[in-house]
């Protein structure tokens, strides 16, 4: 029985090692390059909204529309403002299938006095989208690499659950019955050997 102790023991110490590599192997290759990435696209928006430094008003003159190959609209509206007397009319950066602005609307928005051609819209940008777009990745990421993990963890307690049953059966073992032969013992056969 002390055997099968130490068995069980180890076999223990194995399942919890290998959860532990499995948990660490998730956070090493999944969940720090997923964060890193993240980071990386934030600081590069930074540095990009550091170049617009002039608030004026832009007029959207009218949305550009196109299509996608599975005939899903899009729409990405045309701004037009002026600075320095020189009118500009400039397309959004990013397109959405919704309309985010009728023609006709008064926006606020930022643009770069060294180069008043770029602009970028405050409320409506790569940032904005970017966000909208993070929400779900980081869902779908939660789902693809958490729940695995809690079936993981699931299943290790389930382990370590029955070999402490194992254990618990192994140090109160239940009542057997002697072997017939043991049994039969007649003083006065005369047959026995």
């Amino acid at each position: 029985m002390e055997n099968g102790n130490k068995k069980n023991s180890g076999l223990m110490a194995v399942v919890v090692v290998v959860a532990v590599l499995i948990i660490l192997g998730v956070v090493t290759f999944a969940i720090i390059p997923f964060l890193t990435v993240r980071k990386m696209v934030d600081d590069s928006m930074d540095m990009a909204d550091g170049n617009y430094d002039t608030v004026i008003t832009a007029v959207i003159t009218e949305n550009t529309v196109r299509y996608d190959e599975d005939g899903t609209t899009f729409y990405t509206p045309v701004y037009e403002y002026e600075y320095n007397g020189k009118t500009y009319r400039v397309p959004a950066g990013v397109s959405s299938s919704d309309k985010k602005y009728s023609d006709g609307d008064r926006v606020e928005i930022r643009i770069s006095s060294s180069f008043p051609g770029r602009m970028t819209d405050p409320n409506y940008n790569v940032r904005t989208s970017f966000k909208k777009a993070s929400k779900t990745i980081t869902s779908v990421f939660l789902v693809v690499a958490v729940v695995p993990v809690i079936i993981m963890l699931a299943i290790v307690i389930i382990i370590i659950a029955v070999i402490k049953s194992i254990r618990k059966n192994e140090s109160h073992p239940a009542y057997t019955a002697p072997d017939q032969q043991d049994e039969y013992n007649d003083p006065n056969d005369d047959h026995r050997g």
